[in-house]
């Protein structure tokens, strides 16, 4: 969704209200979908010539779990805050903190999905207190207790164990 900043573009002190509804679309290797068009809600203000955006949102999105691998949805919050300044008004050793804008569109879906990606955790689980998969048998350990044998073994009896 490309948001026009032309009305605000040349006039110091003008906001632009952003009530808008993104459809994320998805890349390749991406660990998680969003499940439906993400609302955001925000501005845009024209600050001395460089347009400062500040919005939120929620994405309802399907996660897979880092220690059972089972597919669980979550809501993320995430807040997109951004500079832009015309390309033209950027000097040689500009702010890398602002985005040069080439004309006087954004892409609102780029944006949002970028928000998105640094709002995920790091460590993904469906609940605090997963327990994950059995290493011998791969059952998940949430559904019941697999009755793998999960003593430690002291490779010292490895000889041993052969033998049995």
């Amino acid at each position: 969704m490309e948001l026009n900043l032309l009305p605000i573009l040349n006039c110091e002190g003008k906001r632009l209200a952003i009530d808008a509804t993104v459809a994320v679309a998805m890349r390749d290797g991406d660990n998680f979908k969003v499940l439906a068009p993400v609302a955001v809600k925000g501005e845009v203000v024209n600050i001395g010539g460089s347009l400062e955006l500040q919005a939120e949102g929620e994405a309802s999105v399907a996660l897979s779990c880092d220690r059972c691998t089972e597919e669980f949805e979550s809501q993320i919050p995430f807040v997109i805050a951004e500079r832009f300044k015309k390309e033209d008004a950027i000097g040689e050793d500009s702010n890398p903190d602002i985005i040069p804008l080439a004309g006087s569109v954004i892409d609102l879906a780029e944006l949002t999905y970028d928000a998105l990606v640094m709002a995920l955790p790091s460590k993904i689980l469906c609940r605090e207190d997963c327990k994950g998969i059995c290493a011998n048998c791969g059952k998940n350990l949430n559904l019941g207790d697999c009755g793998c044998d999960t003593r430690p073994v002291d490779p010292r009896f490895d000889a041993l164990d052969q033998l049995l």
